[in-house]
């Protein structure tokens, strides 16, 4: 017997929250003659009962276009066929490729980077700034 009071007691707890959720509620109409609201959200037989909802809005799409790139001869299209965009695409990548022997050349022709200023170390332990 205590188990069902508990029961019944708790439901009636868990249940009063969701009553002013119901979608019946009660009556917003101003004059309402017909007494709007009902007990649990069901509403009255002889009023009426309204309620807000948000309206529907179309999502909206912005056209962009997005452009990168430092070539001052780069014209962005807006279609290129398929194949031509292969082509396209392969004589860029033959134009850059360089061989590891190419590169290798290239970086030993390069001239590195010299430190202007040393610092060492004399006889004594005194801190000696040189210039190159």
């Amino acid at each position: 017997m205590k188990i069902a009071l508990g029961l019944a007691a708790i439901i009636l707890l868990v249940a009063a929250p969701a009553h002013g959720q119901a979608r019946g509620g009660a009556s917003r109409t101003p004059g309402n003659g017909g007494g709007g609201g009902g007990s649990f959200g069901g509403g009255a037989l002889s009023g009426t009962s309204s309620f807000t909802t948000l309206g529907w809005t179309a999502p909206t799409n912005f056209a962009s276009t997005n452009v990168s790139g430092s070539d001052a001869t780069f014209l962005p299209s807006t279609f290129v066929t398929f194949s031509a965009a292969i082509a396209e695409g392969n004589a860029d990548l033959k134009a850059q490729a360089k061989t590891v022997v190419e590169a290798a050349a290239e970086s030993r022709k390069a001239a590195k980077a010299q430190a202007k200023i040393v610092v060492m170390q004399d006889d004594r332990g005194n801190v000696v700034y040189t210039q190159n």
